[in-house]
């Protein structure tokens, strides 16, 4: 009876590791939670041990069988050899599993979900960082060395050399893991998005990590919805669509070329911070100013990597693997860096990082850029950042040569970098910049830095005065104050145009509404003049004032609208709530009933589910 003891205490040893890590998730990340009663956290606690015993389950129920038979009757040595290989792989599997939790009590934060399969797909960008990170972070190492030791302890101590094969046992453990593996006797096993069924708020600290990735290749790739006939969601997503075809007037301008500029991880806090505090990146708060700024605009994402298919093909990301690499990656879509190709511009796509980071080279080629310049195309390694790839300042200004050399039309795109951890400064600008309450605020200064030396030298050359120049973010990071630390605020990003160093006559409706990244390709192909080709249906240009009830962004596998002065959150399951705008517009514009926004909401799922099965996104 030795090893089912030995068994049974390494399984409460596992229970009792991934319950103090939930413990530890819930005190880094305690400001999500500040609304939540203290028994729902409880509660929330208790829940998560049905999810801890699935990852146990799924990951050592082999192991534990093979546990409990016996060698002894071929070899004394066999039965010790075993014992050792079986201690060594519960160790080492169990304290990877328990590793990925502490790894996410700092990703998270930049994510807003748990760790899923698709994450390994992004590990190689930083396969190179491992050591520094490592360092970066010490106490989480620390943490987990910790963990390998207290595992090797339980699993590898006194086991004994006389054990016997325990066939009452096997068949005990064998049924009580496949039921563990399926977290209990309802109808179907445990999925993640049950994590989210009683209190929403609560379903990530519910959650492990394990279990998040051991899961979600059941849900890597979406599945086609069958509650509304597809008739009806053509028909809800048309009313909801800007349908009107009035050319642009003589106000609007024609731009000859187009920058998009996308910075890394700006959130729209540390540009437009709430009066009275403090914010760090003041050359886009002065462009904004000088331009047209949309004060509520959201990322259609949380990951660099979901951006560009947002930006350029107006497709959002509801779905756990980006689309580039999803099974639907060679869908028909009509992404505006190809129309514009066609039109004659040149495309070229810029970013500083390391070649092939986010798979960057491979989707700027599916949207239709026709050159791609990453860390390997620039001159000088002088300029390395020794982490990522090119600093902002020398890569922006080298970007700024390129277009001046052309002669044809440009259509060109720049992703930034030092903004994004580690935080990376020049040695000659170090000190210069607040370094705020969180360690990515001076990077954000330099990033702005950046932009204005940019921006001052593009001011010098030919090219700027027929130039439209538009600035977002890819995604919003850590948030610094409180009232931004909801759905709006984890999405909101800035956006902002400008040409010939002012505003284009948007009307101040529009400026106002909720607007998202899936606009912006959109309204670039109306400024241009050219005719709209068939799109996905989630874009509209914002040249026109919208009709559609708010944006919808995708998180904790539910769908939450946030409309002009309310926000409402549908789940599959048919659960609802609603949540706070951050700058409600007031008015008197017609207020949808929650039944109807629910079937905007649900027509949208269908439309984007289906459309990407059945290759039907773009009609």
């Amino acid at each position: 009876m030795a090893t089912v003891r030995r068994t049974i205490v390494q399984l409460l040893t596992l229970l009792g590791l991934y319950s103090l890590l939930r413990v530890l998730f819930y005190y880094v990340n305690q400001q999500l939670f500040l609304k939540v009663p203290f028994g729902d956290i409880v509660k929330a606690w208790l829940n998560g041990m049905r999810y801890d015993l699935a990852a146990i389950a799924l990951i050592n129920t082999v192991i534990a069988i093979l546990s409990l038979i016996s060698l002894k009757r071929l070899s004394p040595k066999f039965e010790r050899g075993k014992a050792l290989v079986l201690g060594l792989a519960f160790t080492l599997v169990n304290g990877f599993a328990l590793s990925l939790n502490i790894i996410d009590l700092e990703y998270f934060k930049f994510t807003g979900k748990r760790l899923t399969a698709d994450s390994f797909l992004l590990a190689r960008d930083i396969g190179d960082q491992t050591a520094q990170i490592a360092w970066y972070y010490w106490y989480y190492s620390i943490l987990m060395l910790a963990v390998y030791a207290i595992l090797g302890w339980v699993s590898l101590r006194n086991y004994r050399k006389d054990s016997k094969s325990h066939w009452a046992w096997i068949i005990i453990f064998t049924l009580a893991g496949a039921l563990a593996m399926r977290g209990g006797w309802q109808a179907k096993p445990l999925i993640p998005a049950n994590a989210f069924s009683q209190n929403p708020e609560v379903g990530a600290l519910v959650l492990n990590s394990t279990f998040t990735i051991l899961k979600s290749s059941d849900k890597a790739a979406v599945t086609e919805l069958n509650e509304m006939p597809w008739t009806k969601v053509k028909e809800i997503i048309q009313q909801s669509s800007d349908t009107s075809a009035e050319p642009l007037s003589a106000d609007w301008p024609t731009p000859k070329n187009i920058v998009v500029i996308i910075l890394e991880s700006f959130g729209a806090e540390y540009v437009f911070a709430p009066e009275g505090k403090p914010a760090y990146a003041p050359f886009l708060k002065e462009l904004s100013e000088r331009g047209s700024h949309f004060s509520n605009a959201f990322a259609n994402a949380r990951r660099s990597i979901d951006a560009l298919p947002a930006v350029f093909a107006g497709i959002p990301t509801w779905m756990e693997p980006p689309f580039i690499t999803s099974p639907y990656q060679t869908n028909r879509i009509t992404p505006a860096p190809l129309y514009f190709a066609g039109q004659g511009y040149e495309t070229p796509f810029f970013h500083g990082g390391n070649n092939g980071t986010m798979f960057f080279d491979v989707m700027t080629k599916r949207l239709g850029f026709d050159e791609y310049f990453g860390s390997n195309e620039y001159p000088d390694r002088a300029d390395y950042d020794g982490k990522w790839g090119i600093f902002d300042e020398p890569y922006l200004q080298y970007m700024a040569k390129n277009l001046d050399a052309r002669t044809k039309p440009f259509f060109a795109t720049v992703f930034t970098l030092s903004s994004h951890h580690p935080y990376t400064i020049p040695p000659q600008h170090q000190g210069k910049f607040p370094k705020g309450t969180l360690e990515i605020h001076e990077s954000v200064g330099y990033a702005d830095f950046a932009l204005r030396r940019f921006y001052e030298t593009a001011k010098t050359m030919p090219w700027f005065s027929d130039t439209l120049f538009v600035i977002t973010a890819d995604h919003t990071s850590k948030q610094e104050y409180a009232e931004n630390d909801n759905i709006p605020g984890r999405f909101h990003v800035p956006l902002v145009m400008i040409y010939k160093d002012k505003a284009l006559p948007f009307s101040p409706e529009v400026l106002r509404q909720p607007v998202q990244h899936a606009d912006i390709s959109a309204t670039l192909l109306d400024l241009a003049r050219f005719q709209m080709p068939e799109s996905s249906h989630f874009g509209e240009s914002l040249c026109r004032l919208s009709r559609r009830p708010g944006v919808i962004v995708y998180d904790f596998d539910g769908y939450h609208l946030i409309g002009k002065n309310r926000g409402l959150s549908w789940w599959r399951d048919d659960r609802t709530a609603n949540f706070s705008v951050l700058s409600p517009l007031g008015g008197n514009e017609k207020a949808e009933s929650d039944q109807e926004l629910i079937q905007y909401l649900k027509a949208s799922a269908h439309y984007y589910n289906n459309g990407m099965v059945r290759n039907q996104l773009v009609w």
